[in-house]
């Protein structure tokens, strides 16, 4: 599983490994000595930037190099999506913007000539036509694209060119590494730095996704003490496109002992001396932030709607209100990321109400839209739903009115959104993005979906730790009872677009309307985000008819997911990395007791098969080798034989042998009265043998 390392960015960590180049423009010779060994004060730059404002960040950058001068910084490091992103794509392939990076680092090399400096910028760049993670060193007035510059001088066309360089600045080496995994087994010896950068963005599964976060329970430190090495991680932070990063860079003493950190979730810019042969002090376990899979979810969430709504140019979001769990906790989210003066809510009212337990659900729907606007303190407007039979001009089902009402909603969502010149953000969940994609890409869903990587069980959770801090959200709404209720929307939702006979339909309803959310997310997730076979989603043993049913209507809203809002990506396994041909018509129904067939074994029989025969033909071929040596039969007779002609002329030959011998067996056994022998009994004489009658034998 490439997870976390995606996109393009997985082909390029693929060819990493080994190399060691100190020489040159890489080099410089200036120790500074404290009695006791080498100094160096490294700079780590949080900086959180829009993806493609070239200008901008080169702006930042110059500030933070002058920032970290005045400290008395030597090397100054930069996140490394900042560029490129985490999935650049086809950027690594426009020369143009290649050409507009390059301008704008040469325009910061020139102007940070006078501070003495090093700046690293990593980057993904086109080099001989394929992608490469290379970082531009900053030094002296120039740009210098070290490792694509170490190719060339180096002119191997091996995979150890792409190895991790190693510099030296001040008398301290440092080995730069994008993949920790591939690279650092094959570091040369010597090195006393090792500057990571991380690439791969938060995924909430992997600890190790949130850099500081991480190192409490283990993470990182095993690098440091092992090797004896400083080891400084550039943590990104901030949302590119769809992925999430949360920041929290740190450095660890060649103990491994955290000696400096950075905030989580804010920019920063760390500095830290890197000391050979001082005990510096470090930081406890305590003093660590700890990772809690759910609490960086949030803060990663937040960070993702405040980026994703700078990017888009507005600085107010729109969120439309149901009473329900996943709007009133994006209502939350909204808040915790723009302000509660950006909010506004949508309400939408309902008009067909026909029965006392239908006035009494839209009333209690209608408190708890007030109870969350009341808590968040934001701004709502309210509309009324367009009457259904009006518009459609004839009677309707509760259901063609739910779906009518559903449009009319994200009509009005996009024409406040419009108005008032913000975001619309969608409460879906990956659940509905699993699932009732084709009943939602009908109607406006909104510009953005918080939500639309994370699982609707999770939701209840992921409440319950924001409430924590203080309890916005109804506590009515933060129950099973509450994810039960969205559960039963969402499958009727998806239920809803399936087409066939009656029985069908029912028998699909049947199926699915016994299930728990948490068994429903459960297959959903060892589906989507694992990419387990059927046979080994623990559904599949128990109900395989109904995981079967979920497979399909992932498989069926392939399409119509491509149509829903944007979502970030914080799981091991988002849908946009997970794309399937839309037209597909194969579901995965398990292998149904049968051994499963592999490319992999049918090679490996294969081979043995070749093997087996390649055995069977020395043999046969050293047999007929050694007949042709007592019987005096030339090469050349040899290979007539061995061939197919020569078989076949053998094997006529060998049945009229075998007819002569046993017709000669017969008249010697006829000729001596029987078969018990001589007079005496004892052993029958052989008879005279003409050999004319066996010529093979007279001749041999």
């Amino acid at each position: 599983e490439c997870a976390p390392a995606r996109g393009i960015i997985a082909s390029i960590c693929t060819c990493e490994r080994r190399l060691h180049y100190a020489a040159g423009a890489f080099t410089t010779t200036t120790t500074i000595y404290d009695g006791k060994g080498w100094a160096m004060k490294l700079a780590l730059a949080q900086i959180d930037m829009r993806l493609g404002d070239i200008e901008g960040i080169c702006g930042r950058i110059e500030d933070q190099a002058r920032l970290a001068h005045e400290r008395g910084t030597r090397v100054l490091c930069v996140p490394a999506p900042l560029f490129m992103g985490a999935m650049p794509g086809s950027l690594v392939g426009a020369a143009d913007f290649e050409h507009d990076m390059l301008t704008g680092l040469t325009g910061v090399a020139e102007r940070i000539q006078e501070l003495d400096m090093i700046c690293i910028v990593p980057a993904a760049v086109s080099f001989e036509g394929q992608p490469l993670l290379d970082y531009m060193m900053l030094k002296d007035g120039r740009v210098v694209p070290a490792r694509a510059s170490i190719a060339l001088q180096r002119g191997e066309s091996n995979d150890a060119r792409w190895a991790p360089p190693v510099f030296d600045v001040d008398g301290v080496r440092i080995a730069v590494v994008f993949d920790l995994d591939r690279e650092l087994e094959m570091l040369p010896t010597g090195v006393d730095l090792i500057a990571y950068f991380q690439f791969n963005a938060f995924d909430m599964t992997d600890r190790e996704t949130a850099a500081v976060a991480a190192v409490r329970s283990g993470a990182y430190r095993k690098i440091a003490s092992k090797r004896s090495v400083w080891f400084a991680c550039m943590a990104p932070v901030g949302a590119y496109d769809e992925s999430v990063y949360t920041g929290g860079s740190f450095v660890l003493d060649d103990c491994g002992r955290v000696v400096a950190q950075a905030p989580c979730f804010e920019e920063s810019l760390l500095v830290q001396e890197i000391q050979r042969g001082v005990m510096l002090d470090a930081l406890e376990d305590h003093e660590l932030p700890q990772f809690r899979s759910e609490e960086w979810l949030w803060q990663a969430l937040v960070l993702a709607v405040r980026d994703n709504a700078r990017a888009r140019g507005a600085s107010r979001a729109v969120v439309a209100l149901e009473g329900d769990l996943p709007s009133s906790l994006l209502a939350a989210l909204a808040v915790d990321a723009l302000g509660p003066r950006n909010v506004i809510g949508l309400a939408l009212g309902r008009n067909r109400i026909f029965t006392p337990a239908q006035e009494e659900a839209e009333a209690a729907r209608c408190s708890a839209v007030r109870s969350i606007a009341e808590r968040l303190h934001i701004r709502t407007v309210e509309r009324d739903a367009p009457d259904a039979e009006r518009v459609l001009d004839r009677d309707v089902s509760a259901g063609d009115a739910e779906r009518l009402r559903s449009r009319a909603l994200g009509l009005m969502l996009e024409d406040t959104a419009l108005e008032l010149g913000a975001t619309a953000l969608s409460p879906l969940s990956k659940t509905e993005y699993a699932l009732a994609a084709p009943a939602l890409s009908g109607g406006y869903q909104g510009d953005f979906a918080p939500f639309g990587d994370v699982y609707l069980s999770t939701l209840e959770f992921v409440a319950r730790v924001r409430n924590r801090a203080s309890a916005v959200v109804p506590q009515e709404l933060v129950t099973l009872n509450a994810v039960e209720d969205c559960m039963d929307r969402v499958l009727a939702q998806a239920l809803s677009t399936l087409a066939g006979p009656v029985d069908m339909l029912d028998r699909a309803a049947q199926l699915l309307g016994g299930l728990e959310p948490g068994e429903v997310d459960g297959a959903l997730e060892s589906h989507v985000d694992r990419n387990r076979p059927f046979d080994d989603i623990p559904m599949a043993a128990a109900k395989p008819e109904a995981c079967s049913l979920l497979l399909m209507l992932v498989r069926q809203g392939e399409a119509a997911r491509r149509m829903l809002p944007t979502a970030p990506i914080v799981s091991a396994r988002s849908f946009a990395e997970r794309a399937w041909p839309y037209m597909l018509a194969w579901s995965d129904l398990g292998l149904s007791g049968k051994e499963r067939m592999t490319v992999d074994s049918l090679a490996r029989a294969e081979v043995r098969r070749f093997a087996d025969d390649d055995t069977s033909d020395r043999m046969r071929g050293e047999m007929m080798g050694i007949l042709g040596e007592l019987l005096g039969i030339s090469p050349e007779q040899m290979e007539e034989l061995r061939s197919e002609d020569g078989q076949r002329r053998l094997h006529e030959g060998m049945k009229k042998f075998e007819g002569e011998v046993q017709d000669a067996i017969d008249k010697m056994m006829g000729g001596q009265g029987g078969p018990q022998g001589g007079s005496q009994g004892g052993p029958m004489p052989h008879p005279p043998v003409d050999p004319r009658q066996f010529p093979f034998f007279s001749q041999n």
